[in-house]
């Protein structure tokens, strides 16, 4: 019986051999995968980290371009300003009828006393005929009111007449020359409403406005404007200028006017009178100037940049504001040190004047300021100046 069991006992072990060898292969697989994943993993990541570092490498050396704080004797002070006519005038009606004709249209060069239009005024002729023919009748009584007056006076003088009669026909007299005067004054202002018929040009100048046409009624005193002339040589020109430079900006003060029309010119003007005083709501004085216009060239109404060389009475250094960074810390620029990285300084700002800035601490002539700096600009950075900017001092007063 033994040995039967003992083959039945190696019966069931000789196939156990082959699983545990297949198992073993499996295992060995997997581990050998494993590994290979390992190593593909590391070196995928050891090259997109060196390719990483290259980019960020790359990044942080920046090109950049730098201008050094200047405090010129003299700036350049631009201001916005309006040209206005020398004089305009508008032309109302003044006496009512209808409009005849007109003779001068919009842009007409016109002298003084030349006739823009003729209004038609029948109530007003017939009131002048009347007054005309009243007048003649009270000027026929008193001439003879006069006579009788004179004749008195004489027999007066010979005691052929009582006083009291003379006292009565100088009464008589009297009265009839009050009459006179009274239908004289009447004439006299229907004349001159008859006078306004014509209406004429108050000075040399150019049409303007023309806000009527035949046929048209007008009425003395309804505030509508028929005609305008304006003088447009010289021009006035009106700017505000801020306070800190009131003072340096006094009458006889040249400037220059550019229009965004004429691109190349400049036209020379001089001020001519200023407030004498800063308005509270703007920190400004109105400044008046004045610029020839000879040929026409300028038009009034239009927008012109004001350019004034002021000296530099703020006393401090300026900068560009394109060179200005804004972090929670508060007002920075990037500077550009002596080993080729970004210094941040903190500044001081004194006043914003639009495209320059004044700056009170934070900065030395010296220092190279980093123009139009990215938004990865940080302290340490390591930047490649590629160009000096000239640092042309221009105040931007808008």
């Amino acid at each position: 019986m033994e040995p039967e069991i003992a083959k039945k006992s190696g019966s069931d072990a000789s196939p156990a051999n082959p699983r545990l060898f297949k198992r073993f292969k499996l295992f060995l697989a997997l581990v050998a995968i494993g590994v290979i994943c390992a190593v593909l993993g590391f070196v995928i990541h050891t090259t997109d980290h060196a390719k990483r570092r290259a980019k960020v490498a790359k990044v942080d050396v920046q090109d950049v371009q730098v201008v050094f704080p200047e405090k010129p004797p003299t700036v350049q002070l631009t201001l916005p300003g309006h040209t206005h006519p020398f004089y305009q005038a508008p032309i109302y009606a003044q006496t009512t009828g209808y409009l005849k004709k007109w003779y001068y249209d919009i842009g007409a060069k016109v002298k003084a006393g030349d006739i823009l239009a003729e209004i038609d005024t029948p109530e007003v002729d017939q009131q002048l005929s009347q007054a005309q023919a009243s007048l003649a009748t009270a000027q026929a009584q008193s001439a003879l009111d006069t006579n009788n007056f004179n004749e008195a006076k004489r027999l007066l003088e010979t005691n052929v007449d009582s006083k009291r009669d003379f006292e009565t026909m100088q009464s008589k007299y009297l009265a009839q020359q009050s009459v006179v005067n009274s239908f004289t004054a009447a004439l006299q202002r229907l004349q001159a409403l008859e006078d306004f018929k014509l209406l004429r040009a108050p000075f040399d100048g150019v049409v303007t406005v023309r806000n009527t046409d035949i046929g048209d009624l007008v009425v003395t005193g309804s505030n509508h404007i028929l005609f305008q002339v304006a003088q447009e040589n010289p021009l006035r020109v009106y700017v505000q200028v801020p306070e800190a430079f009131a003072k340096e900006i006094q009458p006889s003060t040249k400037a220059e006017l550019s229009f965004d029309e004429l691109p190349s010119r400049l036209f020379p003007a001089t001020v001519v009178a200023t407030a004498h005083a800063v308005d509270p709501s703007n920190r400004a004085q109105l400044t008046e100037l004045q610029v020839s216009n000879a040929t026409n060239e300028l038009w009034p109404g239009a927008y012109t940049r004001v350019h004034f060389h002021v000296n530099n009475s703020l006393g401090g250094l300026f900068i560009p504001s394109n060179t200005l960074i804004f972090q929670r810390e508060g007002p920075q620029v990037g500077v550009v040190t002596e080993h080729g990285q970004v210094a941040l300084h903190q500044i001081q700002i004194a006043q914003d004047l639009g495209g320059e800035l004044e700056i009170a601490k934070g900065l030395s002539a010296t220092d190279q300021v980093i123009v139009n700096p990215s938004d990865s600009l940080s302290e340490g950075m390591k930047i490649h100046v590629v160009g000096h900017i000239q640092n042309k001092v221009s105040v931007d007063g808008n």
